[in-house]
């Protein structure tokens, strides 16, 4: 056994569990539906805007803020465009929010225009292009490629699948070779650690189809994905990427004949069901929701259930770690190896089993590293070509490699790691490479297995 070098202070912190917490301020905005929120960061606050509420049936033209305490009603100059149905991200390089068009500037309007949050004012983007009028789209910001992504939505007459993105200048249609089925109200968030947008359930009103899918997008492509579970399909549901905890929370929605109260969260590879206990947001479908990543915690406002809300919850999600595989491994005749592995957290031993090897197979080399992005052979993945494996790739950086005899088809390997809580939600990444002695020849690399990605979790 070998210890990867990590260096960090040593203290040693307890696991606290997942829960959601009724917010009590002073004051609140008024009971409503279907508006947007993202965090402006240079107000460390989240930002409320629009929406509808009830009786009479109203559309807002409102702006909130929200700092964890105190409910602020804002008074930007010139406004705000009523609207509802829309979304709302955050440009990570200038701080500008983002929306687009949603049902404005009447309750039953569609609008095609693009506004930034300047900090103090919505201004009116002038684009060359622009998508479609309509309203409950998917929209996420891809911090990595600087692009706002939206997809599909609703018109006054059909469900769409188009993906557009947005530059800060002018939107471009983008033509993939694969795409998600139309669709409306589903969950999307830019999951940061993948570098991948991800798409979640939604419907498709035209055809009375209610979605559980999961696709990414990495800007080229959209990529059906298979976890070994999935929430029950939905659509109207809350959710955020807790950029904290690295990886996407989803809450409550609506199956079609229930309002759903279950808290979900997604590690890039598959879903898993929260346990957080009583309460629980009653009013789960058509919130306005955001993630505030200075507090660490995503916050749910308003919404229906059986009726209108004004409530403010807050999600603290557990630092538990979580494993996975991404990336395509290289087959043998037995099919690609496979990687599972302990839950991995600190002050612990993380151990990866190494399993669906040939019989012949005597050594498995495990690279582990820090990144997925980069290595000491360039940036990743690395085509290994060039050493005998025509098709595959390293998925992994190799800062350490360890060497592990086989037996019976399967290999482990183990690293300890420290009790140090500055590695809690920190990525480890490993990766399987398969050889064979060969009578006269040596060594040869006969394939590999797909990546494994470590989050560390409190002990």
């Amino acid at each position: 056994m070998r210890i990867l070098p990590l260096v960090a202070f040593a203290v040693a912190a307890a696991q606290l569990p997942a829960q959601w917490a009724l917010m009590a301020p002073a004051s609140s905005p008024s009971a409503r539906r279907a508006g947007a929120a993202a965090f402006d960061a240079a107000g460390n606050r989240l930002l409320f805007v629009g929406g509808i509420q009830p009786s009479p049936s109203t559309i807002l033209g409102q702006t909130w803020s929200w700092n964890g305490t105190v409910w602020t009603q804002l008074s930007p100059a010139g406004g705000t465009i009523p609207r509802w149905g829309h979304g709302l991200v955050r440009n990570t390089q200038n701080n500008r929010l983002i929306t687009f068009g949603g049902r404005s500037p009447t309750l039953s309007a569609y609008a095609s225009d693009t506004q930034e949050w300047t900090g103090s004012a919505w201004q009116t983007i002038v684009t060359a292009n622009a998508p479609s009028a309509r309203h409950l789209y998917g929209f996420a910001y891809d911090s990595a490629r600087n692009r706002a992504v939206l997809f599909g939505g609703r018109t006054s007459t059909q469900t769409l699948a188009d993906t557009w993105e947005y530059d800060g200048v002018n939107w471009t249609q983008r033509t993939t070779f694969d795409t998600p089925p139309a669709r409306q109200e589903m969950s999307m968030v830019y999951d940061a650690s993948l570098r991948r947008v991800v798409l979640f359930g939604g419907q498709d009103q035209s055809t009375s189809t209610i979605y559980n899918d999961t696709w990414f997008y990495d800007g080229a492509n959209w990529q059906p994905v298979a976890p070994a579970s999935s929430p029950t399909p939905r659509y109207r549901m809350a959710s955020a990427y807790d950029s904290v905890r690295q990886r996407t929370v989803l809450y409550g929605g609506f199956d079609g004949a229930n309002v759903l109260t279950d808290t979900y969260e997604f590690n890039g590879s598959n879903w898993a069901t929260v346990t957080t206990g009583n309460p629980l947001p009653g009013a789960s479908t058509e919130t306005l929701h955001g993630y505030d990543p200075v507090r660490r915690k995503f916050v749910v406002f308003g919404g229906f259930g059986t009726t209108f809300s004004s409530q403010t919850w807050e999600y603290t999600g557990a630092n538990s770690g979580y494993f996975g595989t991404f990336g395509a491994g290289c087959p043998t005749a037995l099919g690609e190896p496979t990687l599972s592995s302990n839950t991995p957290r600190i002050n612990s031993t993380w151990t990866i089993t190494i399993s669906n090897l040939p019989v012949d197979c005597e050594f498995v080399l495990i690279p582990y590293g820090l990144s997925n992005t980069n290595s000491t052979l360039g940036p990743l993945p690395v085509d290994l070509a060039a050493i005998g494996l025509s098709g595959c790739s390293l998925n992994v950086a190799n800062d350490f490699v360890a060497a592990q005899l086989t037996s019976n088809g399967t290999a482990t390997s183990s690293l300890v790691i420290p009790n140090t809580t500055a590695l809690v939600n920190t990525f480890l990444y490993a990766q399987a490479v398969l050889l064979d002695i060969v009578p006269g020849v040596g060594t040869a690399l006969t394939a590999v297995s797909p990546g494994g990605r470590a989050l560390l979790g409190q002990q």
